[in-house]
């Protein structure tokens, strides 16, 4: 037997371990792909190439109480109270506390912001936001929009130039409020008409309006064809618009009601008025769409509870209808209220990253899902959440069409509010004077446009 010697196992073993090396490098040849299984490492402690970094520890803020005044509704104060549980979601250590305000909450946040204890978060409707404005107690919105994440792009543009002023935005709306027509389909069918169609025609729609008017021996009218709404603001800013006027000179920044073409655009509604197929709202006539008594009722979405009501005792049934195209330019009057942050908060940036925050998606509906709102968010219109209300089965879409043709009121946003918030009321002695034939339209109107303009500076 042949002996080992040391020398022997010395050269055996660097011949071992060559061939491992060998195999090992063999292993990851060209021909072999890589494996993707880690290893299975021993040591515990050791991170794998899977294992994340711990994500550092969110920044603990001081608890916030945000305070937020609007209606004393309990409807209201659960679309808001909705709205902030989404709103804690990203801000957790702020708290809501709700304060319902008396009569007219803008009103009465204007006479609170006198006293320094306005608070953080107000109700404010579009006609509001250039009061506050002047009076600097609305903060501006745009940074706040950054940080919430709000698309511009995705809000109906009408609703969201109510809060537009000087390249900022002050106002977060809360809803679509555009006219549309309620019918009374009671009386049309005792009259033998169909009911309209989305898309009808400013001529068939005067021509079911004269066929369905009655009047007495007397020449008084007991069944009118339209309730226009007239002596409303939206009415008015579409109304002079629909034969192609502009009731402001945008070089100017002055109003001109008596232009022409305004003049025109008006007439299309008054001359019904004054020839008693439609409602003359100067007139005081108990022969209202709500007794039954008219064919159609231009109105918007917070009057359908009051139809819904007088149908259900007055015994008639109704739906809804885009208003009537008009020939030249289709403009269809809007408003809508919303909310806005308190410029003097000490918790500012909650403040108004709450209010931005109603513009987003998942707030906005949270907001509307208390059946409040008709949502002014395109990614909105056609989830159902805001559908069949107060009243299932009626033509919805109506609340949303044509948002290409909504005209929100320049009045309110571009011209000081010293001046803007007159016109309404010098309208409506205007056309109260017109209609009862005191007076000529171009008289009435050029009287309103000199009484405006002397408080443009």
């Amino acid at each position: 037997m042949q002996t080992i010697t040391r020398k022997s196992l010395l050269i055996a073993l660097v011949a071992i371990i060559a061939f491992t090396l060998a195999a090992c490098s063999s292993g990851n040849s060209k021909n072999e792909p890589p494996t993707n299984t880690p290893p299975n490492n021993s040591n515990t402690n050791e991170p794998t190439n899977t294992d994340k970094e711990p994500e550092p520890p969110a920044e603990k803020k001081d608890p916030v109480e945000l305070t937020v005044g609007s209606f004393g509704s309990e409807s209201e104060q659960k679309s808001v109270e909705d709205w902030f549980a989404v709103f804690q979601k990203t801000h957790p250590h702020v708290t809501l506390k709700y304060m319902a305000l008396e009569g007219d909450p803008a009103n009465t946040a204007i006479s609170m912001a006198a006293s320094g204890n306005m608070p953080d978060v107000v109700w404010l409707s579009d006609g509001h936001v250039r009061t506050f404005y002047e009076q600097g107690i609305v903060a501006p919105l745009n940074d706040a929009f950054d940080r919430m994440g709000v698309d511009l792009n995705d809000v109906n543009p009408a609703m969201l130039s109510y809060g537009a002023i000087e390249g900022n935005y002050y106002f977060a709306p809360r809803d679509l409020s555009h006219m549309v027509v309620f019918a009374n389909k009671t009386l049309l069918e005792q009259e033998s008409i169909t009911m309209p169609a989305d898309g009808w025609t400013w001529d068939q729609f005067v021509d079911i309006v004269k066929q369905v008017t009655k009047k007495n021996d007397a020449g008084e009218t007991m069944q009118y064809g339209v309730d226009f709404n007239f002596n409303w603001l939206p009415n008015y800013i579409a109304f002079s618009q629909a034969a192609g006027g502009d009731y402001l000179n945008r070089e100017t920044m002055k109003v001109q009601f008596s232009d022409p073409k305004v003049i025109e655009g008006l007439n299309m509604y008054a001359n019904l008025i004054k020839e008693g197929y439609a409602f003359n709202p100067f007139s005081g006539s108990p022969n209202t769409f709500h007794e039954g008594k008219i064919a159609f009722y231009f109105g918007v979405r917070p009057h359908a509870n009051s139809v819904k009501d007088a149908a259900k005792a007055k015994n008639f049934q109704w739906d809804l209808v885009t208003l009537p195209v008009t020939p030249v330019k289709y403009a269809v009057g809007s408003g809508t209220s919303g909310y806005a942050a308190n410029a003097k908060s000490k918790h500012l940036e909650e403040a108004t990253d709450f209010v931005a925050s109603l513009l987003t998606p998942e707030a906005h509906k949270a907001f509307g899902l208390a059946g409040n709102a008709v949502p002014l968010l395109k990614s909105l219109v056609s989830d159902p959440y805001w559908r069949n209300i107060p009243e299932a089965g009626k033509n919805d879409d109506v609340y949303v069409a044509h948002p290409e043709n909504d005209v929100g009121r320049d009045t309110d946003v571009l011209l000081p509010a010293a001046a803007g918030t007159k016109i309404v009321g010098l309208l409506g002695d205007a056309f109260s004077k017109y209609l009862n034939g005191q007076t000529s339209i171009e008289d009435a109107l050029r009287a309103v446009d000199e009484q405006v303009n002397a408080l443009i500076k």
